[in-house]
């Protein structure tokens, strides 16, 4: 683990660190911390990747693609490429490829931040297009595909840091939108659990993400990143079941497919009805 000293103590991890450390124990709540090093994100063409690189107080953002000689951008303070899930997912740069997101940190305790802090690059200058300071604790879920919304994970009390919601920041305007993305067909949903895996439609459009809560049924969180709505998906699974904690989601033909970590099928979810049945 590289702690950085900038406007404030940054808690970045490298990327292997991370997930042991995600994996090894729930303690860190799903404020999932910001990584540093490794392969890096990867536009959806996979031509192109980004990886941060802590530097004393200072981070380097690198710009990797086929064929030409890397890109860099020195950015002040501690950045990094926010993790999504537990199983590796980095989340951050839009469908489009034009947009990234870095994030600062995560309190080393699991505790609720006051201030969250996030660095918008452009891409195709590779210029830090402006930087974006929230009160309260906030993390990157994803990107609208035209890369002009950004939805963020809103944790919204320290007596359960698993308890979220989901916000919308406006890039264009500088705001963040008012009220809470949520599935309006059930007013009672809590938003709680860990990230463990996710999938998203080649566009960009749905991003697709299962969570594991301690104490009820798996859900799938889909987030339609165009309309700024969302759906919540239970799956009739019990929640002490071990094997939900290193699911995959794979995306095909229309349907979601919720498989262990060996490759079997558990659950198939039919992304244009939700209605989830078995194989």
């Amino acid at each position: 683990m590289r702690l950085v000293a900038a406007s404030a103590i940054a808690y970045l991890i490298p990327v292997g660190a991370a997930l042991a450390l995600a994996h090894g124990s729930w303690a860190i709540g799903p404020s999932l911390p910001a990584v540093d090093g490794g392969s890096g994100i990867a536009a959806l063409n996979g031509d192109t990747a980004y990886v941060t690189r802590l530097a004393g107080s200072s981070t380097r953002l690198e710009q990797r693609a086929a064929g030409h000689t890397p890109r860099t951008l020195m950015l002040d303070g501690g950045w990094g490429i926010q993790l999504a899930t537990v199983n590796g997912a980095l989340t951050g740069l839009s469908p489009n490829g034009r947009v990234l997101v870095l994030s600062d940190y995560v309190q080393p305790d699991g505790s609720l931040r006051a201030r969250s802090r996030f660095a918008v690059v452009d891409t195709g200058t590779l210029t830090l297009r402006s930087e974006i300071s929230l009160r309260g604790d906030f993390s990157v879920d994803a990107l609208s595909p035209d890369g002009e919304l950004l939805y963020l994970i809103h944790h919204v009390t320290s007596a359960g840091t698993t308890k979220y919601q989901v916000r919308a920041y406006d890039l264009r305007t500088r705001r963040l939108l008012p009220g809470v993305i949520a599935d309006k067909r059930q007013a009672g949903w809590l938003m709680t659990g860990f990230p463990v895996s996710r999938a998203e439609t080649p566009s960009g459009s749905w991003v697709y993400t299962l969570y594991r809560q301690d104490d009820n049924y798996p859900f799938v969180h889909a987030l339609d990143t165009v309309h700024h709505t969302a759906v919540c998906i239970g799956l009739p699974a019990d929640w002490t079941t071990a094997w939900i904690s290193t699911a995959r989601l794979k995306l095909s033909a229309g349907k979601l497919t919720v498989a262990t970590k060996s490759g079997q099928t558990r659950f198939l979810l039919d992304t244009r009805t939700f209605r989830v049945s078995t194989p």
